[in-house]
C-alpha cells in the first residue's frame, strides 16, 4: 500500500512522481522510493546490513553464490565483514547482522593503511582483498582468504591497488594499481595492472608472484589526458578493471586520464589506451544545471564535460563487446599541485570559440557571455589543464558527464549517452532535493560540481532483458536503464532508500554495486546489493518483472515524439500498452500540447473500463469519437459538464478540473478518499467545487503543487501530464 506523506514533502512539482514506502518500525526500514517503470520492473528493499561503523563502514561488496555470503569492505574498522544473506526473502524486510569481522591486522602485513576492494572467486573457496600500503606510494598487496575469512596467502602488487577482481573463468586475479602521487609530489609511482595466476590451486600452493603489466607512451592515443604534472606514465592512474565474459580481455578505467585501457589477458599485455573525448553540454539533450543558485535550471551551457568514468562494466551483444561507464569525473588535487579551479578564477582570461561547441554560433556564444553566463557559473568547478590556446581559454572543461555511457569496446566509439536524463529524472522525482549532497540535504547544492555524480555501473539480466544499474553517489539513488539494445538504451526506473528528512540517514552515498542473478539469488529473483559509504550500510534491493510487462518492448519507440529518455515516456508507454491511448495518425503523441476535456475524459473512461453502452447522449456538443466515453463518465457521476449544459469538449482542461475528475474516478472505484490538510499560496484561486478534490489529490499522491507552494488551479494541463495522472491513478487502483 502506498504511504501517505505530508504534503510539504510532496511539494515541488505539478505531479507527484515517486512511490514512497513506510518505515517498518520493528526493523527500522528506510523509506524506499521507486520512481517510474513500475509497469515494467518492480523493485523493493528487502534487507539492510548496517556495519554500525558509520561513514566508511561499507564501501565495496562481493557475493558468493555457493555459500550465500556477502563480503563487505569496512574502511572505518579496517576490516572485512562477512554477512550471511541466505535468509533474504524470508521476510518482506529484515536487518542483517555481521557473521564475522576479519581485521586487516590479522593479515600479518606491516605498514598498510586501508582496504580498497574485494572479490569472490567464482568457484573456489577464495576471496581476494586489495590492501594499500603506508605510504600509498609503496607497492600494495592482494591478500587471499578463504570464504570463512581465514588467511591463505598474500602477493605484492603495484602501488595503491584500488580494485581487485577475478576473471570469470577463475584463472586470474587482476588489480588496478592507481599509483597516485604523494601529496607533496615527492614520489609519483607509475600506474600499472597486476595479474596473478590463481589457476589449479596455485594460491594454496604458495610462492605466488604478480606479473606487472606496464604502460608505454606509444600505447596512448591523442585523446588521453597527460598534460598534468609528472611524466605521461606517472600520470596514468588505473581506477577499475572489468573483464569480458570469455576472460580474454580486460578493460581498465583511467579516470583522471579520461581514458580506457585494453588488456589482452592471453598475451598478458596492455595493448592500447584510448581517450573518451568530451561531452558537449551546449548540444541538444546534454543540458545540465551548472550553478548553485537555488533554482533547478537544466539548460545548455558552454561547458565540455570530461567523461572520467569510475567503476565500469562490460557486456556483449551479438558478439560485440561494450563498455558501460558511469561518468563521475575526478580532479588531481594535492597539496603540491591542483588542476581544480572555478570559472570565476579564469573569467578575465576567457575568449570562447564556437568551434568547440555544437550548440552555439559565434554570435550566440558571444551574446550569452555578454549576458553574464560566466558570472552566473562563477563557482562552477572546472579544470585549468584543458581549453587554453596561446594562454587564453577558448573552451571550458568540467568534470564528469552527469550520465552513463555505452562505448563500443573495439573502436571506443560512443554508442549511447544518457544525456541530461539523470538530472531531469532526479529533478522530477525529488524536486526539493535536486542535486543535493551526500553529507547534507541541500537543494541545488551540487549543481556547480558534478551534479548527482554517477559513481559505479553494473550490468544485470532480468527475465531476458539486460539492464545497466548506475549509482548516484551524491543524490543517493540507483538509476536503471534497459540496455538490451545498446544504441537504443532507455530509462526504466530509479530507486533510493535514503531518508531525505535528515542529512545522513537511511542508505546514503552508494559506492559499490553487486548484481546477483535470479539463478544465484537466495530469493529466486534478481537482487542488487548497494554499499553506501556515508551510512556504512548495504541495501539489498529485489527486482521482478512486472506482470505482463515485457521490458524489451521498452526499446521500441511507440511515438515518434516521445523519446526513450523523455520524463513521461514510462507513463505514456503504460497507457499505450493498456490500450488507453493510441496517439495520432502521424505516429506522434503531442506530449507538450494541452489536453482537451474530451481527450482526458476518454483516457479516464478507458482506464476505468466503464460500460459504454448507449444510454443516450448526455451532451450535445461532444463529437462522436468521444461520445460513448463521456456518456459513461457522466453516468458514473465523474463529470457533470458546464453550468449551461454543455461539455465544452475542445477546451483545454485545467488543473483543478483534472483534479476533480481524477478524484471522482478514484472514489467511483475505491470509495471515499481522505482530504489532506493542505494550504497552497493560491488556495483562494481554487474554485469551490474543486477545493476538496485538490486536497484529496494530494492525499492520494496524484497531484500536488509547485516548489513555490502554488497549485495553479486555472493552468492548462498538457497531454504528458494527463498521461502521468491517469497512469498513476491506474497504478493506485491496481494496488
Amino acid at each position: 500500500m502506498m504511504m501517505k506523506k505530508s504534503v510539504s514533502a510532496l511539494l515541488g512539482t505539478g505531479l507527484l512522481f515517486s512511490a514512497v514506502l513506510p518505515y517498518q518500525a520493528a526493523a527500522e526500514q528506510p523509506p524506499f522510493i521507486q520512481h517510474g517503470g513500475e509497469n515494467v520492473l518492480n523493485a523493493a528493499q528487502i534487507a539492510q546490513y548496517d556495519s554500525m561503523a558509520g561513514e566508511g563502514g561499507a564501501e565495496i561488496m562481493a557475493y558468493d553464490t555457493a555459500s550465500e555470503k556477502a563480503f563487505v569492505t569496512n574502511g572505518a574498522e579496517a576490516s572485512i565483514d562477512i554477512v550471511h544473506v541466505s535468509s533474504l526473502g524470508e521476510q518482506d524486510y529484515q536487518q542483517l547482522e555481521t557473521s564475522k569481522r576479519v581485521a586487516m591486522s590479522d593479515f600479518g602485513l606491516e605498514n598498510v593503511s586501508n582496504i580498497t576492494s574485494i572479490a569472490s572467486h567464482p568457484s573456489e573457496d577464495l576471496i581476494a582483498v586489495a590492501v594499500v600500503s603506508d605510504p600509498k606510494t609503496d607497492p600494495g598487496h592482494v591478500v587471499f582468504l578463504t570464504k570463512n575469512g581465514e588467511y591463505v596467502h598474500d602477493v605484492q602488487v603495484g602501488a595503491q591497488p584500488d580494485m581487485v577482481t577475478f576473471t570469470p573463468d577463475g584463472t586470474k586475479a587482476l588489480t588496478a594499481d592507481e599509483g597516485e602521487p604523494a601529496s607533496d609530489y615527492s614520489v609519483d609511482p607509475e600506474g600499472s595492472i597486476s595479474m596473478i595466476d590463481v589457476a589449479d590451486g596455485a594460491v594454496e600452493a604458495g610462492g605466488l608472484e604478480a606479473q606487472t603489466l606496464t604502460f608505454s607512451e606509444d600505447m596512448l592515443d591523442e585523446k588521453v589526458r597527460t598534460d598534468s604534472r609528472g611524466t605521461a606514465l606517472q600520470q596514468l592512474e588505473p581506477e577499475y578493471v572489468s573483464v569480458t565474459d570469455d576472460s580474454s580481455t580486460a578493460y581498465a578505467a583511467l579516470q583522471e586520464n579520461n581514458a580506457i585501457a585494453e588488456i589482452n589477458l592471453e598475451t598478458a599485455e596492455i595493448e592500447r589506451v584510448q581517450g573518451l573525448g568530451v561531452k558537449d553540454h551546449s548540444a541538444e539533450g546534454n543540458e545540465l544545471d551548472g550553478a548553485n543558485n537555488g533554482r533547478t535550471e537544466i539548460e545548455k551551457l558552454p561547458l565540455l564535460g570530461l567523461y572520467m568514468p569510475d567503476a565500469i562494466d562490460t557486456y556483449t551483444v551479438d558478439g560485440q563487446s561494450y563498455i558501460v561507464t558511469p561518468n563521475e569525473g575526478d580532479a588531481r588535487d594535492y597539496d603540491a599541485y591542483s588542476e581544480e579551479t572555478d570559472i570565476a578564477d579564469i573569467t578575465d582570461n576567457v575568449d570562447l570559440n564556437a568551434d568547440h561547441y555544437e550548440g552555439y554560433t559565434q554570435e550566440e556564444l558571444d551574446a550569452v557571455v555578454d549576458d553574464g553566463i560566466l558570472e552566473k557559473m562563477g563557482e562552477t568547478v572546472i579544470t585549468n589543464e584543458n581549453g587554453q590556446v596561446d594562454g587564453t581559454y577558448e573552451a571550458i572543461y568540467s568534470y564528469g558527464g552527469r550520465s552513463f555511457s555505452i562505448f563500443n569496446a573495439d573502436t571506443m566509439e560512443l554508442v549511447y549517452d544518457s544525456g541530461s536524463t539523470m538530472e531531469d529524472i532526479t529533478a522530477e522525482a525529488m524536486p526539493e532535493h535536486f542535486n543535493t549532497d551526500n553529507d547534507e540535504i541541500q537543494y541545488d547544492g551540487r549543481s556547480d560540481a558534478k551534479g548527482p555524480e554517477p559513481e559505479t555501473s553494473v550490468i544485470g539480466e532480468i527475465n531476458g532483458t539486460t539492464y545497466a544499474f548506475t549509482a548516484l553517489e551524491r543524490f543517493s539513488g540507483v538509476m536503471v536503464y534497459n540496455v538490451t539494445n545498446p544504441a537504443q538504451a532507455s530509462f526504466v526506473t530509479m530507486i533510493s532508500s535514503r531518508d531525505f528528512t535528515q542529512d545522513v540517514a537511511g542508505d546514503v552515498a552508494p559506492e559499490g554495486l553487486a548484481f546477483i542473478h535470479a539463478d544465484d539469488s537466495p530469493t529466486g529473483n534478481a537482487v542488487l546489493g548497494a554499499t553506501h559509504e556515508m551510512t556504512g550500510t548495504v541495501a539489498f534491493y529485489e527486482f521482478t518483472a512486472a506482470p505482463g510487462g515485457d521490458s524489451n518492448e521498452e526499446n521500441d519507440q511507440v511515438f515518434e515524439d516521445v523519446s526513450r529518455d523523455y520524463w513521461a515516456q514510462p507513463y505514456i508507454q503504460n497507457l499505450h500498452d493498456a490500450g488507453i491511448v493510441q496517439g495520432r495518425p502521424d505516429g506522434t503523441f503531442g506530449s507538450s500540447e494541452n489536453v482537451t476535456r474530451a481527450q482526458f475524459a476518454v483516457m479516464l473512461s478507458r482506464m476505468l473500463d466503464l460500460d459504454t453502452a448507449d444510454n443516450g447522449q448526455a451532451f450535445e456538443d461532444v463529437p462522436g469519437w468521444a461520445a460513448d466515453e463521456v456518456n459513461a463518465l457522466h453516468e458514473a457521476g465523474i463529470t457533470t459538464g458546464r453550468e449551461d449544459g454543455s461539455f465544452d469538449p475542445q477546451a483545454s482542461i485545467t488543473r483543478e478540473q483534472m483534479a476533480a475528475m481524477t478524484v471522482r474516478a478514484y472514489e467511483h472505484e475505491a470509495g471515499s478518499a481522505e482530504a489532506a490538510d493542505v494550504s497552497y499560496e493560491d488556495s483562494e484561486s481554487i474554485s469551490p467545487y474543486a477545493q476538496s478534490a485538490v486536497e484529496k489529490a494530494a492525499t492520494l499522491e496524484l497531484m500536488t503543487g509547485t516548489e513555490d507552494n502554488l497549485f495553479q488551479p486555472k493552468e492548462d494541463s498538457t497531454r504528458a501530464h494527463a498521461a502521468k495522472v491517469v497512469s498513476m491513478l491506474h497504478g493506485t487502483l491496481e494496488q
